[in-house]
């Protein structure tokens, strides 16, 4: 078989490296007043569970041919994780590798390879949320650490977990390396992913972040808040998209502090909200490091992507560029490419419903570019 010889030709080239030093993974179960302080991060409540459409999410990739880069979602809720990986996983596939010239054939990694991406997404995530010092992975073990008593309703995922603490990146890479079917084939990647982020911030820092106290990752019908989302992005679960923090005077001697993105993050955001004038994208989210942005539309995410980094920081490449479009929940069944020309202007109508929601949000960025589908249907 072909596809194996080449497979094993792939593998020899990076060896496992556990082989070469000692591992130095601290592990330890979980507890039962660490699960109920995560359910009320989660959920505002120990006793809430993760709904099914969490349990059965894992970021297992596309098998259509144009698509092997993406990562399906099989039901609706977790997509703002989903969303942050895919993103994440392409930025490992575009642009890890900085000395090829990019084309389409990026987008269609072999099987190793693009397992090998989300391997260094995740911990470039992980990794992020500790500060850039420490990571902390949370697997299952199949039995539970603790006997579920009191305010605290078991879901048969958190009271398994053992949480494994890196403090080294290498650490880190090689430990995911060895377990990534967990993240990938699951049955619960979504759940182990977010877990793993939270602890790696740690839930003081996670609520912290919030402009409120009492904010929670995970909103009504099972979305990610902005506050997860951000949490995957940037490794701090602020509450706004904004640049820094604004100090708003609420009268009386006090101050509200509402808080912002920090500094220009590796993965950007683009948002329907903010073409009904309901919020303010700053320019760390919509300049990002690399042209890659979550697309928040119609409270759900899905991401946008350019294959030219020069996009960013050309002015002479942003007059004309091709834009890829990925939903992994939409049943996506081809590839999307749309052209954006800012060299003309669209007579942009906002009380017009027939606009693409994906154009008003390209629009954000590039106010009144035109766009070409070419060809593809438009998505409504």
């Amino acid at each position: 078989d072909i596809e194996d010889e080449e497979t094993t030709g792939e593998v020899s080239k990076n060896p496992d490296l556990s082989t070469l030093y000692m591992l130095q993974v601290v592990s330890k179960a979980i507890d039962i007043s660490l699960a109920k302080e995560l359910k009320n991060l989660l959920f505002g409540s120990s006793i809430c569970c993760f709904s099914e459409e969490w349990k059965i999410q894992s970021f297992t990739f596309n098998n259509i041919p144009q698509l092997k880069y993406g990562i399906v979602q099989k039901k609706g809720g977790p997509c703002g994780v989903l969303a942050a990986v895919q993103a994440c996983v392409l930025q490992q596939l575009i642009f890890a590798d900085s000395n090829r010239n990019k084309d389409t054939r990026c987008l269609q990694p072999s099987e190793v390879h693009r397992t090998k991406c989300l391997t260094m997404a995740i911990a470039d995530i992980l990794w992020r949320a500790g500060g850039n010092e420490k990571a902390i992975v949370a697997l299952p073990s199949g039995r539970q650490q603790f006997t579920p008593i009191g305010k605290y309703k078991a879901d048969g995922i958190l009271e398994t977990l053992i949480l494994h603490s890196a403090t080294r990146y290498e650490d880190l890479i090689v430990f995911l390396q060895q377990n990534i079917h967990q993240f990938e084939i699951g049955p619960c990647g979504c759940i182990l992913l977010t877990v793993s982020v939270i602890l790696s911030r740690s839930i003081n820092l996670v609520r912290n972040d919030f402009d409120v106290l009492t904010n929670r990752l995970i909103g009504s019908h099972g979305y990610c808040t902005q506050e997860l989302v951000n949490l995957l992005l940037t490794g701090k679960a602020v509450s706004n998209v904004f640049n820094d923090v604004i100090e708003l005077d609420s009268g009386n001697g006090n101050i509200t502090i509402l808080k912002g993105i920090t500094s220009r993050s590796d993965i950007g955001l683009l948002s329907l909200f903010e073409h009904y004038d309901v919020c303010q994208v700053g320019c760390y989210l919509k300049t990002p490091k690399y042209p890659i942005w979550l697309v928040c539309s119609e409270s759900h995410f899905s991401v946008l992507f350019c294959l030219e980094k020069d996009l960013l920081g050309d002015w002479k490449t942003e007059r004309r560029f091709d834009l890829y479009y990925y939903d992994g929940l939409a049943n996506q069944e081809e590839e999307i490419r749309l052209t954006v020309d800012t060299t003309q202007m669209c007579a942009e109508d906002k009380e017009n419903d027939l606009t693409p929601p994906l154009e008003h949000c390209i629009r954000t960025k590039w106010q009144g570019a035109v766009i070409d589908w070419n060809g593809t249907e438009p998505i409504l």
